[in-house]
């Protein structure tokens, strides 16, 4: 995985394990495991960065106490990855309010997958409005978990609700590394730069969030399809 994050062009990786119940990982197996992959990357002259991170489950987040939820941060800065909730009845906003209320900064996984909001664009805006930031997994754009995930992806980026691309990589072949292929693929590839490059490191630098305008994959599906009628 590690090569073929390098072959596509990253740089740098957050590790994110689930935090959840079901998957209790602590933050000091994390560590060990940031320095064991670390030492195999300088073994193996692999040159990518890793960062650490976590992504906590909602409810598993509301339950933790502030400092074991400074310890899943994104890099160690401000930012915690929380993931959406892919089943539906889970609440969302409150707990997300609630985390806000403590002095969290909130990025919010695979929004795109989340049966809760795809029926709740204007919640989610409103969580964007008061200063959460959306993190969508490269290959909802190609197709790879349907094509309800696929048209919510694309509708969140025309209204300028996408912020961040990860690959969400979970293996080197079901679900390998890549981003810039997926954007490229979506008709977006002018936006590699800020949602693969700018906003990930203002995230893991804890500085501003660039603005992400509103627009993109379906004026240029249009455009294509009236000059390919022309």
């Amino acid at each position: 995985m590690a090569r073929l994050h390098v072959a596509a062009g990253v740089q740098t990786v957050a590790a994110t394990p689930h935090v959840s119940w079901d998957m209790p990982t602590s933050t000091e197996a994390i560590e060990r495991g940031l320095v064991e992959l670390r030492a195999a990357l300088a073994e193996q002259q692999i040159p990518l960065e890793l960062v650490r991170g976590a992504e906590v489950d909602v409810h598993r987040a509301s339950e933790l106490s502030d400092d074991a939820l400074r310890e899943l941060t994104l890099g160690g800065g401000g930012w915690l990855l929380l993931e959406a909730p892919l089943r539906q009845g889970i609440p969302l906003e409150p707990i997300v309010r609630s985390l806000h209320a403590r002095g969290h900064r909130i990025v919010i996984a695979h929004p795109e997958r989340s049966p809760l909001l795809q029926r709740d664009l204007a919640g989610l805006r409103q969580l964007v409005r008061a200063g959460v930031v959306t993190q969508v997994t490269a290959s909802s754009f190609s197709g790879r978990f349907g094509r309800t995930v696929q048209r919510f992806a694309e509708e969140l980026l025309d209204a300028g609700l996408v912020h961040t691309v990860a690959s969400d990589a979970h293996d080197s072949v079901r679900r390998p590394p890549g981003i810039s292929a997926e954007l490229v693929a979506a008709g977006v590839g002018d936006l590699v730069p800020l949602l693969a490059q700018q906003i990930p490191a203002a995230i893991l630098a804890d500085e501003p969030i660039p603005h992400v305008p509103g627009r993109t994959r379906s004026q240029t599906s249009r455009l294509r399809a009236l000059l390919a009628r022309r």
